[in-house]
């Protein structure tokens, strides 16, 4: 292949394996938000799925227990603001608020237990040598032309993803499951009349898109760095609330938009490293830009984006509206 195909293909290997994580917790929130739950406290869930997923591999040595631990812990997230929101009628946006700094906090104060207890155990807070997981190139699928580097060589989590955005388009599409799952969001009363419980379905639907969540932040610990850091989640949970709404919410418009941001970020990146590296005027001017201008790039296109096309964005008619709704 020529550089320039090569360049393309690095480019959308990076972008899928960027977005991976968005459009797994952005599936679980376009799930709550269908059912008329908005969660702004996804940044927080996913962090503790970041810190769970590391801590628990570094103590049992099995990524598959901490991804369990993971989704464990996001499914605790999320009974905490279903508790709060669907049956405490809690304000969505104040509740999530709430769970969005929780997450922040109590990860960052498992994170310096779990260091402290290592070290004064003498041992390393480094994930156990192949404990992690790493990319699952595809057999003969790999060797397909463009298309098999970008998607044929990613970690296994990343076709599971594929695999449930299949499913749940048509889950959402063609199944009364999924009428259902709409029709919590567009029309509860109707729920209601046919003997739907409203608020146990909603938060049904909190605890998928708590699990997905979980899951996402760790792909981000255990499988992407192999590290945890605080605050590693870098805005991602926010960036999904705004893709959800870019997507219309549909699914695929979602995909879209985690697919563009995380192409946005691998070009940054590049970038970045390319701008010292090569030998090009133009390119080497750029080591006088601040870093933090390309790290803002990602951010400032799904802003832009976001503003074009959310005008009279179709939503779920009661979400943020709680049930049974108070008449005044």
């Amino acid at each position: 292949m020529t550089p320039a195909q090569n360049m393309f293909t690095f480019l959308s290997r990076q972008a899928v394996t960027a977005a991976t994580p968005m459009i797994l917790a952005g599936v679980g929130e376009l799930v709550g938000e269908l059912s008329g739950v908005i969660n702004i406290g996804i940044e927080g869930t996913m962090l503790m799925g970041c810190i769970a997923a590391y801590t628990v591999t570094g103590v049992s040595g099995h990524g598959t227990v901490g991804l369990l631990a993971a989704m464990a812990a996001g499914m605790v997230m999320a009974v905490i603001f279903a508790a709060a929101s669907v049956w405490g009628r809690a304000d969505q946006i104040v509740a999530g608020t709430a769970m969005d700094l929780l997450g922040v906090g109590l990860s960052g104060m498992i994170w310096m237990m779990y260091q402290n207890w290592r070290e004064n155990l003498g041992f390393s807070t480094a994930l156990p040598r192949g404990s992690g997981f790493s990319a699952v190139p595809i057999p003969v699928l790999h060797d397909i032309a463009y298309l098999g580097p970008v998607l044929f060589d990613q970690y296994a989590l990343c076709y599971v993803t594929i695999g449930l955005c299949v499913v749940m388009w048509w889950v959402l599409r063609r199944t009364r499951l999924g009428l259902i799952i709409r029709a919590l969001g567009d029309a509860p009363e109707a729920c209601h009349a046919a003997g739907v419980r409203v608020r146990l379905g909603r938060s049904l639907c909190l605890l998928f898109a708590g699990a997905c969540s979980g899951a996402a932040g760790a792909y981000l610990s255990i499988m992407q760095t192999h590290a945890f850091a605080s605050d590693m989640t870098g805005g991602e949970g926010f960036v999904v609330l705004a893709l959800v709404i870019f997507g219309r919410w549909k699914l695929p418009g979602l995909i879209g938009g985690c697919l563009f941001f995380g192409l946005i970020n691998s070009l940054q990146q590049t970038l970045q490293t390319a701008r010292y590296a090569s030998q090009n005027t133009a390119l080497h001017a750029l080591t006088h830009v601040p870093f933090q201008f390309f790290q803002m790039l990602p951010y400032l296109a799904a802003i832009i984006a976001l503003a074009i096309m959310s005008r009279k964005a179709p939503g779920p008619r009661y979400i943020n509206v709680p049930w049974p709704e108070v008449k005044t």
